[in-house]
């Protein structure tokens, strides 16, 4: 027994650990899904992490929605900004369009997607995870709901655009 949780050890560690970005997830090397906006701090730390991109996941009818101001200080730190609301039930055409630009960032790209709990986010990086980056559905799932896709109705969505890409 104490031979398993010796080899076990690195692996609790791991998952212990700290995100070097605050109430962000890394899903995959460089690639964050944050629950809710980027604070001073969050911004900070994105700065630091050598965050190229943001992607906001939020709708017009969100509170404290203040997208310019966000923009305007993540531009400040050169962090590129780009907005595209999306519900809790994406449509199959907010999947294709979130994975083209996740695929399609340049070579060291380093991006957080955010919405106002991190449902969205995890949702939208879902599908890329397994269509462009390999990974077992069920894994993808499993990431994409620690990093914050909670809702019934948000994994149906996700688990839909998947079978219907022929990945189950």
């Amino acid at each position: 027994m104490y031979r398993t949780l010796f080899l076990l050890l690195p692996a609790l560690v791991l998952q212990a650990e700290e995100s070097a970005i605050p109430n962000a997830v890394e899903v995959r090397s460089g690639v964050f899904v944050l629950k809710g906006s980027p604070s001073p701090a969050t911004c900070a730390a994105m700065k630091k992490e050598h965050i190229t991109h943001v992607i906001d996941l939020r709708r017009d009818d969100e509170p404290d929605l203040d997208c310019q101001s966000e923009s305007s200080r993540l531009q400040e730190l050169g962090i590129h900004y780009m907005r595209y609301a999306i519900s809790k039930t994406p449509p199959a055409s907010d999947f294709d369009f979130l994975r083209s630009v996740l695929r399609d960032l340049p070579k060291g790209s380093k991006v957080v997607v955010h919405c106002n709990n991190g449902n969205r986010a995890a949702a939208a990086v879902c599908p890329w995870l397994v269509i462009e980056k390999g990974m077992p559905v069920s894994e993808a799932m499993r990431i994409a709901a620690e990093a914050g896709m909670k809702l019934p109705e948000t994994q149906e969505a996700v688990r839909r655009y998947l079978a219907k890409q022929g990945r189950t």
